[in-house]
């Protein structure tokens, strides 16, 4: 599971280096109706993201989600590096799912 940290202001940093580079990561944006930006924050922060911007954009190590609200719901766009995309994507809709069920 992701983790999210706070940079620890010492030679750490740069261990995780490889995980801030985003313009390696690639994109997918889903819609979510039924969904309201606070239940996809939540969701996020399950994943284990924390908050960058309050219910627009949460962060994790080696991604990133956009939060958008929409008329019946949320697009939520994950950026990811390849290995982490699907499964922070299947996560987020197994949450998403088990909400509503």
């Amino acid at each position: 599971m992701p983790i999210s940290t706070s940079s620890f202001g010492d030679e750490r940093d740069d261990r995780y280096s490889q995980y801030q580079s985003a313009g390696d990561y690639d994109r997918e944006t889903l819609t979510f109706p039924g969904i309201t930006p606070l239940q996809a924050e939540t969701y996020l922060k399950r994943l284990g993201g924390g908050v960058e911007e309050k219910l627009r954009r949460v962060e994790g190590i080696g991604w990133v989600a956009e939060i958008s609200e929409t008329d019946d719901g949320v697009d939520v766009t994950f950026s990811a590096h390849d290995e982490l995309l699907d499964d922070l994507i299947r996560r987020f809709e197994e949450w998403s799912e088990r909400d509503a069920g």
